[in-house]
């Protein structure tokens, strides 16, 4: 036999055998800690205020709670109709700022009208929810009705 012979017969015996592949699984842990590492960092960090949703309190220990003097049909018609949108409230075809929340929560007030229906669009954040809550249970309206998606 020649070189050449034993050369090639090397080759084809090399190519008949196979290798079993390790499967490393370094490389995906290292992937998955860098999506984790990721997006902890991309997402927001603020916590928001936990606010409860509840009436006002009254301020006398022993106080009863008072009956509604008038008929629940009277009432339903003594709403604001509000829709929340990103930055800003709009009721009818006049937007609110929320800086400005307060002094419309306190015009409501004075026109007796103690129950809000806020409409949550696709626009509104989290934050300004929690905004509009936050100044609702300052305000101590009755009834907040929240509708969304």
């Amino acid at each position: 036999m020649s070189t050449g012979d034993v050369t090639s017969a090397g080759i084809i015996a090399a190519a008949g055998q196979r290798e079993r592949v390790k499967f490393a699984l370094t490389p995906l842990a290292d992937i998955m800690f860098q999506l984790l590492i990721f997006f902890m960092l991309s997402t927001s960090l603020a916590p928001y205020a936990l606010l409860p949703v509840s009436g006002p309190v009254d301020t006398e220990a022993g106080a009863a709670p008072q009956p509604r003097t008038q008929p629940r049909s009277q009432t339903a018609a003594a709403q604001a109709v509000w829709h929340l949108e990103q930055g800003q409230i709009r009721s009818g075809s006049t937007s609110i700022p929320l800086q400005d929340l307060s002094a419309a929560l306190a015009a409501l007030k004075a026109e007796n009208i103690d129950d809000i229906v806020l409409f949550v669009t696709d626009r509104a954040q989290a934050q300004d929810l929690a905004t509009v809550l936050e100044q609702v249970q300052q305000a101590a309206f009755g009834r907040l009705q929240l509708i969304g998606r």
